[in-house]
Formats: structure tokens, sequence, C-alpha cells
């Protein structure tokens, strides 16, 4: 299984308009909601703030879009 080595964040502008996408690993629900917490927080003056998740344990997976 493929899965995030670390923590990046990249930029691009389009059109006067820009985009900023961050990636996180996450183990839980919990960690996943504070990181777009601190995102949302950072950049508070965002139009759209878009996010997905996905948790894979043993017996199950949890996904969040």
């Amino acid at each position: 299984m493929k899965t995030i080595s670390k923590n990046v964040t990249s930029e691009i502008v389009e059109k006067k308009s820009k985009f900023i996408a961050n990636l996180f690993y996450i183990e839980s629900k919990e960690e996943a909601e504070k990181y777009i917490n601190q995102v949302r927080k950072k950049f508070h003056d965002a139009r759209h703030n878009c996010y997905a998740y996905s948790i894979f344990s043993e017996n199950r997976k949890y996904y969040k879009v």
C-alpha cells in the first residue's frame, strides 16, 4: 500500500487565483480534523476550503470527502 512519507504544501496561480494544496499523514479522524482546522485558521480569508481524508486500520477503512 502507498502512503504519505512527509507533510507537503504546494501552490499554483491560475488566472489571478491562488490554489494551495496541503498533504498530511494522519492516523485518526481527530488528527485529520486538527489539520483541517489549522489550515482553515491559516487561510481564514479563503473562499473555499476543500478537503478529503482516508484512514485505514486492520479491520476497517474510513473515508471522508
